[in-house]
């Protein structure tokens, strides 16, 4: 399909290399069980009864949907927004929509049951906010169903991901244990998968992710080239524990304690995140991997800048505390290279379009870390991202919008 994408002339340069590393597909709940299987019935009835006549936007609900036919106008497809938006639902249409908009390649989450089940199994209030009662679960039960939702998205995942290697869907994984996290990621992997959205909030399998009993499972995903990512959707519970900490690399350090502040919630949603990758940085994970492919998504960027620049002031201050056993400053224990850096190598990160990222450039560097994303099709992308983010970056230079808009995804998007 030979399209001339509408895109901004400082951006027309990249047309047809752009990646994309936040999209979704969007089916809507009237063909859950259609593509999903019966496991998502009690979900999609639920979502059908709370938006009965459907509506614009991010509702899920479309009574009467007609098929994925809207045209491929290369101005609509970047204001169409919902189930209904070109190439939301019909997967066969996905790399039309991807040619319309001039990209190369993009990474695909979860809208409906993949990204619901993820949020259940991160997040004990979820079940309470979506009803789980509703569909049949009990309390005791509902972890279990969470599972077993992204079981049968990953089934459809693995489907899709034989179209073509231009859009990868982000599979969910999950696991108690590392031993159980390694194998739902490894028989993924084995039939195509690749990239895997794991729990922010959640000690991916019951441990810290600074964990040396994780490394088997880091080692395989940067060994097949696959990337880990975070998305939103269910923070609450990684407030609930304190074991983030339980990793070699932080026992003997004297304790000390954080207070968090109000306002709260549009000020800390990001924390889950950075939270789950500052304790990866510090924890020696990208060290000890220094391959591992690690992105988040639709946490805002503002934060990771900070992040950096706060971890590296504790790296150059020795941590400012001595642990206990430990002579000569524990040389030994520290990384070899500063935290910034590992974050610029190792992690990816997208902003909203109304963030200043050619001012959070500026401010801490980092030009390799943030990258492109359309969020298609929900709304919280808006209506002229490309727009927005060249607005934001074209006095920087050429080289800087091409990192942004190309080479920094690729990272997360290999060949």
């Amino acid at each position: 399909m030979q399209v001339t994408p509408s895109l901004p002339d400082s951006v027309r340069p990249f047309a047809g290399r752009i990646t994309d590393i936040d999209s979704h597909e969007m089916v809507p709940a009237q063909l859950w069980v259609e593509e999903w299987g019966e496991i998502t019935r009690p979900w999609a009835e639920r979502a059908i009864q709370i938006n009965p006549n459907g509506g614009a936007q991010n509702i899920i609900s479309v009574p009467g949907f007609a098929g994925d036919v809207a045209e491929m106008d290369p101005k609509a497809v970047w204001t169409a927004k919902g189930p209904t938006a070109p190439g939301a639902a019909d997967m066969g249409r996905r790399l039309d929509l991807m040619d319309t908009m001039g990209l190369s390649r993009q990474l695909m989450f979860p809208s409906g049951p993949g990204l619901g089940g993820l949020a259940l199994y991160g997040s004990p209030n979820e079940a309470a906010k979506y009803g789980v009662g509703s569909f049949g679960v009990t309390d005791d039960g509902f972890y279990k169903y969470a599972r077993d939702l992204m079981d049968s998205y990953n089934r459809w995942s693995v489907e899709v991901a034989a179209i073509s290697s231009r859009f990868r869907p982000v599979a969910p994984i999950y696991g108690d244990t590392p031993e159980e996290l390694y194998a739902v990621t490894k028989k993924l992997i084995d039939k195509g998968i690749r990239a895997v959205l794991i729990s922010a909030p959640r000690l991916p399998g019951g441990c810290s992710p600074a964990s040396n009993e994780l490394d088997p499972f880091y080692a395989m995903v940067a060994e097949a080239k696959v990337a880990i990512t975070l998305h939103i959707g269910g923070e609450d519970l990684f407030l609930r524990t304190n074991d983030w900490v339980k990793a070699k690399a932080f026992e003997g350090y004297k304790e000390t304690t954080e207070i968090l502040l109000n306002p709260w919630k549009l000020s800390t949603y990001h924390l889950a995140a950075q939270n789950f990758i500052g304790t990866m940085v510090v924890g020696g994970v990208f060290e000890r991997h220094p391959t591992l492919r690690m992105g988040a998504t639709e946490f805002t960027a503002h934060w990771v800048g900070p992040l950096a620049r706060s971890l590296d002031i504790w790296h150059e201050h020795d941590y400012s505390l001595k642990p206990k056993g430990v002579s000569n400053d524990h040389e030994g224990r520290r990384l070899p290279m500063k935290p910034s850096e590992y974050i610029n190598r190792n992690v990816r990160v997208s902003p909203f379009d109304f963030e200043p990222v050619g001012e959070y450039i500026e401010m801490y560097g980092l030009e390799d870390v943030y990258c492109f994303a359309s969020d298609f099709p929900h709304v919280e992308g808006g209506k002229d991202p490309v727009g927005e983010f060249a607005s934001s970056l074209e006095h920087l230079g050429p080289k800087i919008m091409e990192k942004f808009f190309v080479t920094n995804g690729e990272f997360l998007l290999p060949e």
